[in-house]
């Protein structure tokens, strides 16, 4: 059955648009894909060039599906898209989402991520009706658990092996934040 929406409804918040991604993103989009830091613990390399951000928002815009969905985050105020937030999987069920989110390390520890990420959870659970929304998160990315545990979510306990980083298999936590 997977969720039933609107294709990239766009979500809004005080600071912030979560909408799709537009191939007119391809410089502020570059600018954090390519920043090793905040590309650590993405499944992608940092891009090394425009030309491999624009085949990233590509992909993005192909792999949206009944199954999942990735919306950028743009700041209202400075009309520039400094991350990305996704629904990366939908169980059959329609009502169990994994999501996930990378954000500019320019605009880290300022809220951008709680709000985006509190945004979609509301469009989860009130809008698509979702009974479970979890995140998988490598162990040493801190900030990304402390986000996670800010918003409601609890740590589930480590899945070994339980997710590609790059080009290894590795260990992550599962948090989940339930209805």
């Amino acid at each position: 059955m997977f969720f039933k929406s609107e294709k990239h409804k766009n979500l809004f918040t005080e600071r912030l648009i979560l909408r799709a991604p537009s191939f007119l993103d391809a410089n502020d989009v570059f600018e954090f894909c390519s920043d090793p830091v905040s590309s650590k613990y993405a499944d992608w390399y940092p891009h090394n060039n425009k030309s491999e951000t624009r085949e990233y928002i590509a992909w993005l815009k192909r792999k949206s599906s009944e199954k999942s969905h990735t919306w950028v985050i743009e700041h209202r105020r400075d009309e520039r898209v400094i991350g990305t937030i996704s629904i990366v999987d939908t169980d059959y069920s329609g009502k169990i989402f994994t999501v996930g989110y990378t954000l500019s390390k320019a605009y880290w520890h300022n809220g951008y991520a709680t709000e985006a990420l509190k945004e979609l959870l509301n469009y989860l659970f009130i809008e698509l009706g979702a009974e479970r929304v979890q995140a998988k998160v490598i162990p040493e990315n801190t900030p990304s658990c402390r986000l996670l545990e800010r918003v409601g979510f609890k740590n589930e306990g480590i899945f070994k092996k339980g997710a590609f980083c790059k080009t290894n298999c590795v260990d992550v936590f599962i948090y989940a934040k339930v209805k």
